[in-house]
């Protein structure tokens, strides 16, 4: 009787090898580095358009393996909600045998960092201030938060639109250009027509502005406001 029992047992060990060879056990590691694999395939192209160096985060993966009934690795989908690209996002990960069957499926959050060198405050610059190479500098900053806002090289001639603390990313949407053209002055004003032709009167600034900045100035001899856009600190055309 012990001897069938002892039998028993070793049969039921050896099936129990058997079938543990035959199943392939997918870790939370192992898992988490081909999802996170799979969501850089997807997503490298539009990073790439920011900066070489960047750090993607996955989030709600399986603490506990997944055992399969197959001996190879099973296949590993990642699907978006949409193909747009976004720092932040939620997909889904779906984990299939080899023949398509769905073993398991959950969703996953994805945040990604991007790291470039970006025009930053040196100190602080206050409200409608110029913003220079004595007040700002290039810096190494996580610009996850500002694609397509950060400034990439040095400048002058702008005016900040917001106060700017210590190391603070220097922002396209929060500075103005400096004003060229300063109210009261003097210039030309150059009268464009759709057929070419060209009349040069002269007249006054009523704003200040930069170039590209539409202003009031007034003609001296006809003393008639119009809208004119700025060319230069001394001169402004009117589309007529």
């Amino acid at each position: 009787m012990k001897r069938n029992i002892k039998n028993l047992i070793l049969l039921l060990f050896l099936l129990f090898s058997v079938n543990s060879a035959l199943c392939y056990t997918l870790t939370s590691d192992e898992l988490e580095n081909i999802v996170k694999s799979e969501v850089e395939n997807q997503i490298k192209s539009d990073i790439l358009n920011y900066s070489t160096d960047y750090k993607i985060d996955v989030y709600n993966i399986p603490k506990t393996p997944v055992v399969t009934a197959e001996s190879s690795l099973p296949k590993v989908e990642v699907i978006a909600q949409d193909n747009s690209f976004k720092i932040n996002s939620y997909k889904r990960v779906i984990i299939k045998n080899s023949k398509d069957n769905i073993i398991k499926s959950f969703p996953i959050n994805v945040k990604v960092a991007i790291f470039k060198e970006v025009l930053c405050a040196k100190e602080q610059i206050p409200f409608n201030s110029e913003i220079n190479q004595e007040n700002s500098y290039m810096l190494k900053k996580d610009i996850s938060k500002y694609l397509d806002r950060t400034i990439d090289t040095p400048l002058n001639s702008m005016i900040s639109s917001k106060i700017y603390q210590k190391d603070e990313i220097i922002l396209k949407t929060q500075t103005k250009q400096k004003a060229v053209m300063v109210k009261n002055s003097t210039i030309d004003i150059i009268f464009l027509s759709s057929k070419g032709l060209k009349i040069t009167l002269e007249g006054k600034a009523l704003n200040d502005g930069a170039i590209g900045d539409v202003i009031l100035v007034r003609s001296n001899k006809y003393n008639k406001t119009y809208s004119a856009t700025i060319n230069s600190a001394k001169q402004a055309t009117v589309r007529i």
